[in-house]
């Protein structure tokens, strides 16, 4: 199974690197195809995790499951975008939706193991206000509706990474290293993703790659957490 697993994570890989190669060569739709292919490819990671290891935690495993699902379904929409432009500003909407759902679920799933903490909270209403502020600043082209989402999925987002190295400094379990750098790569992604949809950006295919080949490696860290996590008493 472990065997299994490391031929997942190559396919999926592969699969990024397809997807990396059709964006920058302006193939918006078998970009697509490529991403939404390695959306399945991080849930059956997870999913092989799973049954390769016979001590891990079934409600962390669900629960990432169900974070891996929402971040599919985010990609899903913010993919069809690119071919339904008429509706880009729903799409993007719904899409981001989707993914911060997706980080609710794994910040519940570190807190099912590690316990509840207050802090990354705390840091989360940092993060929106200071979003707020620096949206302006930069004068992302967004609506009233999609400003406010922004600067709550920032903060959520920063909550989930502050929650991550939490769980880590408690129970130094392997699982929460790797989701540690995955939520590190998540928000350079996400960073960059926000330039690109709401400001004019120069030399784009350099930006696309960049965010692109931050993504995978968060997603895939972070549904390998799943072989790495041991069940947790109580």
């Amino acid at each position: 199974m472990t065997v299994l697993i490391i031929v997942l994570c190559l396919l999926t890989a592969a699969s990024a690197v397809a997807t990396i190669y059709f964006r920058t060569k302006g193939q918006s739709f078998n970009g697509m195809l490529c991403k939404f292919l390695s959306s399945f490819g991080f849930m059956s990671i997870a999913i092989a995790g799973f049954c390769n290891n016979h001590l891990s935690d079934p409600y962390y495993f669900f629960l990432a499951v169900f974070g891996l699902m929402f971040g599919q379904g985010g990609d899903i929409l913010l993919g069809l975008k690119e071919i339904a432009p008429k509706f880009r500003s729903r799409l993007m909407a719904m899409g981001t939706s989707s993914f911060l759902a997706g980080h609710i679920f794994f910040i519940a799933a570190f807190i099912k193991v590690a316990g509840f903490s207050v802090f990354p909270f705390l840091i989360g209403v940092i993060i929106f206000a200071f979003a707020t502020v620096l949206i302006k600043i930069l004068k992302f082209n967004v609506d009233k509706k999609m400003f406010v989402l922004l600067a709550a999925y920032y903060s959520i987002l920063f909550a989930k990474c502050i929650m991550s190295f939490i769980a880590l400094y408690r129970t130094g379990y392997n699982a929460f290293i790797v989701t540690s750098i995955g939520c590190v790569f998540f928000i350079i992604s996400d960073t960059i993703l926000g330039f690109l949809y709401f400001l004019p950006v120069k030399s784009k295919n350099k930006f696309v790659a960049a965010e692109l080949g931050t993504y995978y490696p968060a997603q895939i860290l972070l549904a390998l957490s799943v072989s790495l996590i041991p069940v947790v008493a109580g």
